[in-house]
């Protein structure tokens, strides 16, 4: 097993030789932020975390938050929109102690989409009008980050960087984007793949390469969680991933459909008379796992309780899943022509010795074996669960806790240092 970690002492790092850097993000009803210390040469440190989830107009909201890598707390906390959840997060990190006021952030960084742009961006207020102003495939994702820019504006006097969640994926070749429609689909309408996920497989990557001490590697790794995806990655670069257009395709996401037969969407909108809008809201909001398992709320944990207590639906959830990552395995490996390493992620990928070991079943005659032993005793923590028998296990499978928002807090720095937006092929993450 190993470990990466240490514990933190924030007393250690003193006020001129750091820069304090908030990395927020929101999602659903969702709110994210985490707080990192970063030394002069890039020395990391998550100072501390503090989510909530189900932001909501009436009733309890869960406050999930933590200093330095303690163990984390939980409450249920009673607010009322999105401004008091981000005040009430960064009160919590002055409470804490975890930073002194407000003036200790020096840089906020927030993950955004939209169309083509990637990169990491000073924004600017060209920027944030053409954010306000996306379509329909981004609006959705884009929508409470927007808020919580102007929100973020109105309590902090800091630059403010705007990561692009596609920008790992600048690589991936333009022939693997393309989609089949009518070409001016794909020239006017920019409907091609594009990826997202992409600080998560990123920083899975540079923990890899850390462990193996190499640089070119063929590796796919595996996030699976609330947003779930697949990156095959060659020499530290992008060249094929399971989402497409937009992050609700590809695998089954928690609420999202995953990939679908275009004229299906169009015949359910027809038969039911949905407008497009409608149409967006069922198969992002009331689609994919729990959909499908017949859940209404909760996460995968809770499809997988379900399962092994005899729901049918949620059985073929699971198994559907599982299926769809198999096959997305096979198809990269095809890419990639062999596989260095295997890399799990995510809430799921961390946790689930289950899912891991379903994904993976079966597969020695690719040079693929797990070890059960090890990766039902090492869950959740960074390490090797591939088995020692070398004659059959040629693919080294791994387990690495992501933290993609160490990503952003990376790439917020370099680009506030430089004073200029840093474009895809120089954003280069390195541990």
């Amino acid at each position: 097993m190993f470990q990466i970690t240490r514990k933190l002492d924030i007393s250690e790092y003193s006020k001129g030789d750091r820069m304090i850097i908030a990395v927020i993000s929101a999602g659903g009803h969702s709110l994210k932020s985490k707080i990192f210390s970063i030394k002069n040469k890039n020395e990391m440190a998550v100072l501390g975390r503090a989510d909530i989830d189900e932001i909501k107009v009436r009733g309890n909201s869960n406050f999930l938050h933590r200093v330095g890598i303690k163990r984390a707390a939980r409450e249920s906390v009673r607010l009322k929109g999105l401004e008091a959840a981000v005040k009430l997060v960064f009160d919590w990190y002055i409470k804490s102690g975890i930073i002194s006021g407000y003036g200790d952030i020096g840089a906020v960084g927030l993950k955004c989409i939209f169309k083509d742009k990637s990169g990491a961006c000073i924004l600017t207020k060209k920027l944030l009008d053409e954010l306000k102003q996306s379509t329909s495939a981004s609006r959705a994702c884009n929508q409470l980050n927007i808020e919580v820019i102007e929100i973020i504006k109105s309590m902090f006097d800091v630059p403010v960087a705007i990561m692009f969640d596609s920008s790992f994926h600048y690589s991936i070749p333009e022939f693997r984007r393309l989609s089949g429609f009518p070409w001016n689909w794909y020239k006017k309408l920019g409907i091609k793949k594009r990826g997202y996920d992409g600080f998560s497989h990123q920083y899975m990557a540079a923990i890899t390469r850390k462990i193996e001490k190499a640089e070119k590697m063929n590796l796919i790794t595996i996030y699976l969680g609330e947003s779930s995806s697949i990156c095959a990655i060659k020499n530290k670069r992008s060249i094929d991933t399971s989402m497409v257009f937009s992050p609700s395709s590809g695998l089954l996401q928690k609420n999202a459909i995953g990939d679908i037969d275009g004229t299906a969407l169009l015949f359910a909108m027809d038969e039911l008379n949905l407008s497009v809008e409608e149409a967006q809201n069922e198969i992002t909001k009331n689609a994919g796992l729990l959909a499908t398992a017949g859940i209404r709320k909760g996460n995968f944990k809770n499809i997988l309780s379900a399962a092994r207590k005899g729901s049918k639906r949620a059985k073929l959830t699971v198994d559907l899943y599982i299926d769809t990552v198999r096959k997305y395995i096979g198809a990269f490996s095809t890419i990639l022509g062999n596989i260095d390493c295997i890399v799990f992620g995510g809430e799921i990928g961390e946790s689930s010795a289950y899912i891991r070991e379903k994904c993976l079943e079966n597969m020695d005659y690719m040079g693929i074996r797990l070890d059960l032993a090890r990766n039902k005793e090492l869950n959740n923590a960074l390490s090797l669960i591939s088995s020692d028998y070398s004659v059959v296990s040629k693919t080294k499978i791994y387990i690495v806790p992501v933290n993609g928002d160490m990503v952003m807090a990376y790439f917020t720095k370099k680009v506030i240092e430089k004073g200029k937006d840093l474009p895809p092929e120089e954003m280069t993450f390195r541990l």
